[in-house]
């Protein structure tokens, strides 16, 4: 008779996926202040489909085989993908959304980057900026004071670690200009709803 197997607990984590440096960086920086060592925040690669460019469902995909892959001690509670508009299309965005609601993903999502979300840490965001023109406000005096462009990947918890309440008060208020679904909205992040069931956290 085949023994029984010993009822070793899973060790349950979130698993957070990123196309970049800065959102690792980022998630991670969450991760310190709110003490949560089941987040586990990885970076991995979008890779070309076609000679047009990238593809965000490849990110997906990438992340759906990673979980798959996971130890049987690990029991992953919740998968996340984050990744910015970059030059995906409607139809692009609309086929992620199937592909995630599919896999139970859910997508955290900032257009036109994830920059729309930190500059939100100092102020109100009402209108649409280039990437450059995110940069260059986020490397003045008053906020990091530093080439930003060349700042990314770098740790963010000396200019951000107490200002979570202001970018999550910030991106409400503009929640209410949203239009459905997600992928319409040119100016939009999702992450101010995403920190409380990610971390269990209500105070910021």
């Amino acid at each position: 008779m085949a023994r029984k197997s010993k009822n070793i607990p899973y060790k349950k984590i979130i698993a957070i996926y990123c196309e970049g440096d800065s959102e690792k960086a980022y998630f991670e920086m969450l991760r310190r202040k709110y003490n949560s060592p089941n987040v586990h925040t990885e970076k991995i690669e979008k890779v070309s489909v076609n000679s047009l460019g990238l593809s965000g469902l490849s990110l997906l995909k990438k992340a759906k085989t990673k979980v798959d892959r996971l130890s049987k001690k690990k029991r992953v509670e919740k998968v996340y993908v984050v990744f910015d508009r970059d030059d995906f299309t409607e139809p692009d965005l609309q086929k992620c959304d199937v592909f995630a609601r599919k896999n139970d993903i859910t997508i955290i999502f900032s257009s036109i980057n994830l920059e729309v979300w930190i500059l939100m840490h100092y102020r109100p965001v009402h209108k649409q900026y280039t990437p450059n023109e995110l940069n260059a406000i986020l490397s003045s005096e008053d906020y990091f004071n530093t080439d930003y462009a060349k700042f990314k990947g770098n740790q963010y918890d000396e200019y951000l670690f107490d200002r979570i309440k202001t970018a999550k008060e910030n991106a409400d208020a503009l929640q209410k200009r949203y239009q459905k679904p997600w992928y319409k909205n040119n100016l939009y992040t999702n992450i101010n709803e995403e920190i409380t069931n990610i971390f269990g956290v209500t105070e910021f």
